[in-house]
């Protein structure tokens, strides 16, 4: 069942809760493995998330609304964060091995 959730659309599959799009957070209600998809990858997201029943049986809209946008949002930013990192672990990899080849040439 997909719905629209303020501005974020929510799936339930079984246990699992998909939250947003792209990046997409997959919350695993039973084990707690949750993660969030983004791209091609899939980056771990170690907070715990708890729901209660009511609230997924869309008891209290509200409370849902808050708590979903609350999740995605640090998803959102733990995803940035990740990708601007590794942008620039690459950028400073890549400026190491050309000064590294400069060096060599004199």
């Amino acid at each position: 069942m997909k719905q629209k959730v303020g501005k974020y659309s929510v799936e339930m599959e079984g246990d699992r809760l998909y939250i947003g799009d792209s990046p997409q957070l997959v919350v695993n209600l039973k084990t707690q493995k949750n993660f969030i998809r983004c791209k091609n990858e899939n980056i771990p997201y170690k907070k715990e998330i708890r729901l209660s029943p009511d609230l997924l049986e869309g008891k209290r809209p509200e409370v849902f609304k808050t708590a979903v946008g609350y999740y995605y949002q640090q998803a959102c930013e733990i995803a940035d964060g990740i990708q601007i990192a590794r942008a620039y672990g690459r950028k400073a990899n890549r400026t190491i091995s050309v000064k590294d080849l400069s060096e060599r040439k004199v």
